[in-house]
C-alpha cells in the first residue's frame, strides 16, 4: 500500500494505493473516487486497520502483512464516535484485487497531515480533525473532563495509538511545531488539530489582566508544554451560531 498527499494545501486529497485484501478505514462520506475493484463497508464506531506501516519520506510505503481480525464495531462505539465531534459509522475501503485506487476528500478547504503513531507514542486529535487511519492504529474516545470543555475541545477526545498512520484534516494550512521538554506554545483554542500525548496543556488567560483578554477577543487559550509535536491550522473554522457553538463545547 502507498499513499500521498495531492492539491495541498488548500484543496487537498489523500490517495492510497492498494494491493489485494489491503484496506483504509476512513470518515463516512470522504471518498472522491475510487476504482471498480474496491469493495466498501459500514461500521458502527472505530475499527482497528492491521497493516504494518514504514514511513519513508515523500510517498509513503505500507508493507501490509496477511489480513487479520478487524476491530470491533459496536453501535456504542458509534455513540462514542459522536461524543468525540465524529460520525457513528466508519466507512471501510478494501481492495479486492491489485492495484486499487481510493481517493479521500474532507469537506472542509485545507490542509492533510499523516501522524506516525509509535507503540509508546499517540496523539489526541480534536473535534472533527480525524479523517482516516491505517496500519495496526486503534482509534478510541478519551474523556477529557472539564479541562477539554472549558478549552472548547470538549468533554470527549479522539486519542490514536498503536502503530501506523492517522490523517488529520485542518480548515486552512497545517503547522507542525516541535516543543521540547518544558517548552511552552499558546495557541488559540479554535486552531488546534492535534497534539501528542507526551504533551500536557491548560487552559489560561490570554493576558495577565481578565479585561485584556475579552476585549482583545482571545479570551481562554491553551497553554502547551513539551516534549512532543503540535499541529494546528491557520485558519478558525466559521462558527455555526450560538446553539451549535454550546453544543460542540458540551461535547
Amino acid at each position: 500500500m502507498e499513499f500521498c498527499v495531492k492539491h495541498a494545501p488548500v484543496c487537498s486529497t489523500l490517495e492510497f494505493s492498494l494491493s489485494q485484501d489491503e484496506y483504509v478505514v476512513a470518515q463516512p462520506n470522504s471518498m472522491l473516487t475510487m476504482t471498480a475493484g474496491i469493495v466498501i463497508s459500514a461500521h458502527a464506531g472505530r475499527l482497528e486497520s492491521p497493516a504494518a506501516l514504514s514511513s519513508p519520506a515523500g510517498e509513503r510505503a505500507i508493507a501490509s502483512s496477511s489480513p487479520s481480525p478487524r476491530g470491533r464495531s459496536s453501535w456504542l462505539g458509534g455513540f462514542k464516535s459522536m461524543l468525540g465531534g465524529e460520525s457513528f459509522f466508519t466507512a471501510e475501503f478494501r481492495a479486492k484485487s491489485d492495484e486499487q485506487t481510493v481517493v479521500l476528500a474532507p469537506e472542509s478547504y485545507g490542509d492533510i497531515v499523516a501522524l506516525d503513531l509509535q507503540p509508546d507514542t499517540g496523539y489526541f486529535l480534536t473535534r472533527g480533525s480525524y479523517l482516516a487511519n491505517v496500519g495496526s492504529t486503534n482509534v478510541r474516545v478519551k474523556y477529557g473532563g472539564l479541562k477539554g470543555m472549558m478549552s472548547k475541545k470538549g468533554l470527549f477526545l479522539m486519542h490514536a495509538t498503536g502503530h501506523g498512520t492517522v490523517f488529520c484534516h485542518s480548515y486552512g494550512a497545517i503547522v507542525h511545531h516541535r516543543l521540547s521538554a518544558n517548552e511552552t506554545l499558546l495557541v488559540d483554542n479554535r486552531f488546534m488539530v492535534a497534539f501528542s500525548d507526551t504533551v500536557q496543556y491548560r487552559l489560561v488567560k490570554a493576558s495577565d489582566s481578565l479585561k485584556d483578554s475579552l476585549m482583545s477577543g482571545e479570551g481562554l487559550i491553551n497553554h502547551y508544554s513539551g516534549p512532543g509535536d503540535i499541529y494546528y491550522q491557520t485558519r478558525g473554522k466559521p462558527s455555526g451560531g450560538f446553539l451549535t457553538t454550546l453544543i460542540d463545547v458540551a461535547f
